[in-house]
C-alpha cells in the first residue's frame, strides 16, 4: 500500500543486534560488580557487594556473618593466646643464650607483648559474633548480645543466654578493683622488665633479679585470683533488660578475653596463680 513504507533489511538486521546488546549488557555488569565486591570482603553480606541481587532482603542483610567452621574460629583463640604465656616464659623463666646473656629474652617478651595486640584485635572483631564471649562456644548457645564499653569505644559482643550473668560480673567487678589489680600487676611488671635491662647490662645482681621474679609471680598471682573468685560475690543485675543496651566497661584489653573465652581463662588465672603464690612467696621467704 501506498502508506506502509517497508523497512530495508540490513536496517532491520542493525536494530535487532542492538536490542540483544543491551538486554545481555545489564546482567554481565551487575554478575561483575557482584564478583568483585564479594572477593574483596569474603564475610561482607551487605546487599551492595552480593553476587546475587534477585534474594529477598533478609538473605542480603543478615544480622550474623557468615558461618566459619568452629575448629577455625577457636584454633586461631587457641593459637593468638600461646603467645601470653611464651611471653611470661621469657620475662619470668629468663632463659640465657650460651653467653649468658638476657637481653634477647628481654627483647624477645617485650616485643611479643607489645605485637600481640596488633593480631589479636582484629581477631576480636572477627569472633566477636561468632563465639560466645564467656565459654568460648561457637556459635553461642541461645546467643544474647553483650555491649562492651572498651577505651577503643563501644564493642557489640554475643554470648550463651545463661553465660551473660557471669559476664557482665565479671567486667563489673574488675572495672570496681580496676585500680588494685592494675597496680597489682603492671607496677610489678615494668620493675621486673626494668630489673632484667638492668641484669643484662650487669647493674643488678642475680639476687636483685630473683627476688623482683619472686615478688612479680606473688603479686600477679594475688591479682588473677582475686579476679577469678571475687566477682562471685559481685552484684552486677546482668538478667536487667537494660544491661545489654548500657554496655559494661572493660577495665583491661577487651582482645585477651575473646581468645579462650572468660571462663577457661579464668581457671588459667586460678591454677596458675595459686601456683605462683606458692613459688613467690617462697622464694620472698629464703632471701
Amino acid at each position: 500500500m501506498a502508506g506502509h513504507i517497508s523497512q530495508p533489511r540490513p536496517l532491520q538486521l542493525a536494530r535487532h543486534c542492538a536490542n540483544s546488546k543491551v538486554r545481555t549488557a545489564t546482567p554481565l555488569a551487575a554478575g561483575r560488580v557482584g564478583a568483585v565486591g564479594a572477593l574483596a570482603v569474603p564475610w561482607d553480606t551487605r546487599a551492595s557487594t552480593m553476587a546475587h541481587p534477585e534474594k529477598s532482603s533478609s538473605d542480603r542483610t543478615p544480622s550474623l556473618p557468615r558461618d566459619r567452621p568452629a575448629v577455625l574460629v577457636a584454633g586461631l583463640g587457641i593459637a593468638l593466646f600461646l603467645f601470653i604465656p611464651v611471653v611470661l616464659y621469657l620475662l619470668v623463666a629468663q632463659p640465657r643464650l650460651a653467653g649468658g646473656s638476657l637481653g634477647w629474652a628481654l627483647g624477645a617478651g617485650v616485643a611479643l607483648m607489645l605485637g600481640h595486640r596488633f593480631l589479636a584485635r582484629p581477631y576480636m572483631r572477627w569472633a566477636r559474633l561468632r563465639k560466645c564471649l564467656w565459654c568460648g562456644r561457637v556459635p553461642p548457645r541461645e546467643a544474647v548480645p553483650v555491649l562492651l564499653e572498651t577505651g577503643k569505644g563501644s564493642l557489640q559482643a554475643r554470648c550463651c543466654a545463661r553465660h551473660r550473668p557471669p559476664t557482665l560480673r565479671f567486667f563489673g567487678f574488675t572495672h570496681t578493683w580496676r585500680w588494685p589489680l592494675r597496680l597489682a600487676i603492671f607496677v610489678p611488671l615494668l620493675l621486673l622488665v626494668a630489673t632484667m635491662a638492668a641484669a643484662a647490662l650487669g647493674v643488678a645482681s642475680p639476687a636483685a633479679l630473683a627476688g623482683v621474679t619472686d615478688l612479680f609471680r606473688l603479686s600477679v598471682g594475688l591479682a588473677v585470683n582475686l579476679a577469678a573468685w571475687g566477682y562471685l560475690a559481685h552484684r552486677r543485675g546482668g538478667e536487667a533488660p537494660s544491661a545489654a543496651r548500657e554496655g559494661t566497661r572493660v577495665a583491661f584489653p577487651a582482645h585477651n578475653f575473646f581468645l579462650l573465652g572468660v571462663g577457661p581463662l579464668l581457671w588459667i588465672f586460678r591454677l596458675v596463680g595459686i601456683w605462683w603464690i606458692w613459688i613467690g612467696a617462697r622464694g620472698l621467704a629464703g632471701l
